[in-house]
């Protein structure tokens, strides 16, 4: 992607134009007072470069093979498997090939550049120039383009695969997409392992000459209400100038709801201290600094944004109509939330809009007939009791927010009520399916970005 990113002995050395694009975790949509954080933002990333640019943290050389942990168990370490993926999903590939050339794969020739040309030209939210394509075995190709100035998500993907563009999706020359959506870049774990990024325990005051640190532990792969803890493994490199850490999950079994969990407190075992050497997270790509000549590096906080902002395209019918999530969520005055469904589901309908959003409905149908509906904003203002009828089953997540489970509301099966009775408020209903399988959907909304 750039000139200055180098690869020596098959370590990444990280340079000033790579780290720049280092972000917090988070990110809404614009809403008024973002502005002071974002300049923080940008003040931190040039520290950053700053430090990094010298060539003090390389990414660790990839080493084959996996985790020796059977099922059920954790190792007390794993191996790194060299790769990268978009929220560090498998196969990945390797992160020299984002600087292998220019990213101009869509002025390529081929159908692959092709189709992508045309994908563009139907989605003006994606990036129109600075392509690269970083996968090319199997029948599948992806492509990938960096985000400036955003917090959440370091870049976009595309995917292609052979075969003739139906409703929602794009392509030409034989090649349709298959995924598109946002693309935080992360170390690929071993198999059966989640990703998982780690900060200090501000609890605990961070000693450099220390073997053991205490951490915080987010992990990346669905696991319903549990913590990760008992199955947290990881890997620490020691280089001259930086100690790197990379953590990983051992995924549950079984299907798992994404609701999100506290971070899981976790104590790192160092055969070394970490001295004045820089300490840095090695799951996010580039790495994330943690800590540098011994002192702790935060990055501000950003709190006040849910942690599950996402790109309109993300949402479940973006791209079929009528109506569009990223116009909704521009116009409206309250947090828009979308469905991110399995695959054989599709948006049938949705509310028009022209200038002022004061309520947004969606309707999904689902392989096996299925239905499941959104409202959101002023749909209902009477009483708390009046707009959530049904029989109480206890509290379930709303995408970031936690509603009223009921069962036996009118039309449905299954229903969740945030704010019955107030402006805002959302609803969610389910017909034709399990209380789990309601209960998953509606963990998984996410909340839709404006740019």
């Amino acid at each position: 992607m750039d000139g200055d990113k180098r690869v020596e002995a098959g370590s990444v050395e990280i340079s000033s134009e790579v780290l720049q694009r280092l972000r917090p975790s988070t990110r809404s949509r614009v809403r008024s007072g973002a502005l002071p954080v974002l300049v923080a933002i940008a003040i931190v990333a040039a520290v950053c470069a700053g430090v990094l640019g010298s060539g003090l943290l390389r990414g660790p050389a990839a080493r084959p093979g996996g985790s020796a942990a059977q099922p059920g168990s954790v190792a007390d370490g794993f191996q790194r498997t060299g790769l990268i993926g978009c929220f560090g999903s498998a196969p990945g590939f390797a992160s020299d090939l984002l600087s292998a050339g220019p990213p101009t794969a869509e002025k390529a020739a081929g159908a692959p550049a092709s189709a992508l040309r045309a994908f563009l030209a139907a989605n003006p939210d994606m990036p129109a120039s600075g392509w690269t394509m970083v996968s090319g075995s199997g029948p599948a190709l992806m492509y990938l383009a960096p985000v400036p100035n955003d917090p959440v998500n370091n870049f976009v993907e595309v995917t292609f695969e052979p075969g003739t563009p139906g409703p929602g999706a794009f392509g030409a020359d034989g090649w349709r997409t298959s995924g598109y959506g946002s693309c935080r870049l992360m170390a690929v774990p071993p198999a059966r392992y989640s990703p998982a990024t780690w900060a200090l325990d501000p609890a605990t005051p961070y000693l450099p000459g220390a073997t053991e640190l205490h951490v915080l532990v987010d992990e990346w792969g669905c696991h319903g209400f549990q913590t990760a803890e008992g199955r947290i493994a990881q890997n620490v490199e020691y280089q001259a100038d930086a100690v790197l850490v990379t953590l990983a999950v051992l995924a549950r079994e079984g299907a798992q709801t994404c609701p999100g969990t506290p971070p899981t407190p976790y104590v790192l075992h160092l055969t070394q201290p970490v001295g004045t050497r820089n300490l840095a997270d090695g799951t996010p790509w580039p790495p994330t600094l943690i800590s540098t000549a011994g002192r702790p590096f935060y990055t501000p906080s950003p709190t006040p944004y849910p942690s599950n902002w996402h790109m309109p395209m993300d949402c479940t019918g973006e791209a079929d109509g009528p109506g569009s999530f990223k116009a909704a969520a521009m116009m409206a005055k309250f947090e828009v939330f979308c469905a991110a469904l399995p695959a054989g589901w599709q948006r049938t309908a949705m509310s028009d809009f022209t200038q002022v959003v004061t309520s947004v409905t969606v309707a999904y149908r689902g392989p096996n007939g299925e239905t499941f509906e959104l409202m959101e904003g002023d749909f209902c203002t009477e009483s708390a009791t009046a707009c959530a009828p049904g029989t109480a089953l206890g509290i379930a997540p709303f995408g970031e927010f936690e509603g009223q489970l009921v069962s036996g509301p009118p039309g449905a099966d299954f229903a969740l009520y945030v704010a019955p009775g107030m402006s805002p408020s959302w609803k969610a209903t389910g017909k034709g399916m399990t209380l789990e399988a309601f209960e998953a959907l509606t963990a998984a909304l996410i909340v839709v970005g404006s740019w």
